[in-house]
């Protein structure tokens, strides 16, 4: 069993000079849940039991890593997990 770790995107937009007025808004990508599986597939589907509008393929997915990936790619996010 490994522990993988879904991370989504949130996009903050105050439509102000902050933002360029909505055309540049803040993605924050923040850890959305954990789960134990034997392989990625099986973490794909158990993550989306949990969360029905997930998607793990094109240009605007979700992103799912291993716990050894989360710590090399995102180790402020793996604290906060």
């Amino acid at each position: 069993m490994s522990t993988y770790y879904v991370l989504a995107d949130k996009y903050i937009n105050s439509n102000s000079a902050d933002h360029g007025y909505g055309d540049y808004p803040e993605r924050v990508t923040y850890v959305l849940t954990k789960v134990e599986a034997d392989t990625l597939r099986k973490a794909q589907n158990a993550a989306k039991r949990q969360y029905k509008g997930l998607c793990f393929s094109g240009v605007c997915a979700d992103r799912i890593y291993t716990e050894v990936e989360m710590a090399e790619r995102h180790p402020r996010l793996l604290t906060t997990a």
